[in-house]
Order: structure tokens, then sequence, then C-alpha cells
């Protein structure tokens, strides 16, 4: 990461380049630099962007990613294919790093980030940069109050993150509890996030549902809203019959039991 007025620097060796890791980088790098910039520029990979336009009027961003920068407060921005110009500084950032790296063998990956981070504070930082022509820890000082103070806010915990059918119950399992959506996505896939207290279930980047995440076994969570119209898209006899599946044991119930689920809300 690399800071665009100062062109301070963070730099850190993972093993991969999967949304944990990356979400956990932006922590490590907003203390190293006492706060965050209101605006982030990123490039287009899956891990903050699922699809665009050319022009980046439509962009549909990566949920888990969008909420991460909602949480923090920061505004994430898509660099504009085939356009070097609006990257420039993190792409010199890189081979700056990948110079100091050219030759050097280290013992594992935290012998290597050891490294990279003393590199960076004795010499990155004092550098005179040879676009600003000034030295980046210099410069920071002018940057550092205009930072997004996040100090005294608990580090984001990465919610865990499943694919699921919908039935034709409008229900949906995680971890032997189901949890409702509204009827219209019967059939189609969903997301479903959970973090300590909450279940977010969504359908292509959009949230359609929210539930209190259930602390026992086999238990069910409905949204009355959610059975709207249901009932006059079938025959008043015809019982509602739920595919069952290898992972999901999923019991058969007349129509009767989901009209108490609308009536009573939960069960």
């Amino acid at each position: 990461m690399t800071l665009g007025y100062s062109r301070r620097l963070f730099p850190k060796g993972t093993e991969d380049e999967k949304l944990p890791v990356f979400i956990s980088c932006h922590q490590e790098a907003f203390d190293h630099f006492g706060g965050l910039p209101h605006e982030i520029m990123y490039d287009n990979s899956k891990t903050v962007v699922l699809s665009r336009d050319f022009e980046g009027r439509h962009i549909q961003w990566n949920p888990i990613f969008w909420d991460f920068s909602q949480y923090y407060g920061f505004r994430p921005l898509a660099h504009r294919p085939y356009r070097a110009q609006t990257k420039g500084k993190v792409e010199s950032g890189i081979k700056y790093v990948k110079r100091f790296l050219r030759g050097k063998a280290f013992d594992s990956l935290e012998h290597l980030n050891d490294s990279l981070m003393r590199w960076a504070s004795t010499a990155a930082d004092q550098r005179v940069h040879g676009t600003t022509h000034r030295k980046p820890i210099e410069m920071f000082e002018e940057e550092r109050e205009l930072l997004i103070d996040h100090r005294g806010r608990p580090p984001y915990i990465l919610q865990e993150r499943v694919i699921r059918h919908v039935a034709k119950d409008c229900l949906v399992t995680f971890e032997t509890n189901r949890y409702s959506v509204p009827s219209r996505f019967v059939g189609k896939q969903v997301e479903v996030h959970s973090d300590a207290d909450l279940i977010r279930i969504f359908h292509d980047g959009h949230l359609i549902a929210i539930h209190t995440l259930c602390q026992g076994t086999y238990q069910i969570q409905v949204e009355r809203a959610h059975y709207n119209g249901i009932f006059s898209r079938r025959e008043p006899s015809a019982p509602l019959v739920c595919p069952q599946s290898s992972e999901d044991e999923v019991e058969v119930r007349d129509l009767a039991f989901y009209e108490n689920l609308v009536e009573g809300g939960a069960v």
C-alpha cells in the first residue's frame, strides 16, 4: 500500500492473495500508518471487484470487501483498465520493493517481512523520492492528520461465507439451522455470511435477508414478509415438498406449517 501524497509505503509478503489475507494486510497497513486514507484505489481483482463496465459507472463490488470498506469508512475506487497513469504510484512502489529483494535469500516468510519493515523505515521512508523530491517520512507529517483515525475500533472480523441453494420452502440451511429468504429467490444460489451475532444472505452481491444467528441446532428463523404471495401460486391441498440432498436433511411438511410460520414469525 502506498500513500498518495507522501508516497510512504507499507510492504508485506504473503503466501497467497485470498480475501482473508488481503483484508489482514489492510489492517496491518492502517496500524503502520496510524490511520487510513479516505479513498483507496484498487486494480480490478476479484477480491475487490466482481464485475464492472469499462467506464466504471456500474461496479459490482465483492460484498465482503465492500462491508470491510464501510466498516472502516473509506471509499474504494476501481482502477480504469488500460489507464496506467491512475495506478503508477503503486506500480513504481512494487518495482522499488523488487529491487530491494533482488539477490537476497530469506529463511522464512517471517524473516522476509521483518527485513521488509526494517528496510521500509530505514531506507524507503528516508530516501528522496524521484517525483516529489522530498523524503516520504517528512511529507507524511503533513498527511498524518488527514488520515481517518481508527484507534479504538476493533479489528474487522471476516465473516464465514458459504454458498447455499434456496429450497422450495424459502429456507436456506446453515450449520443445521434454517433461515428464510424472499420467495422470489427459490431455486437460486445465495451467499450466506455469518458472524458472532447475525446471518446475512446475499444474491448477486445484494443483501436480501438478515437474521439473528441461532445459538442452538435444528432451529428455524423466518420473516413473514418472505412468504407473501407464495400460497396463491399453489393449490391449497398441495403439499410443499423440499428436495433432499446429501448435505441437508429436509423434512416434508404440509402447507399449514408454513401458514403458521407466516402468522407467527419464528419457530
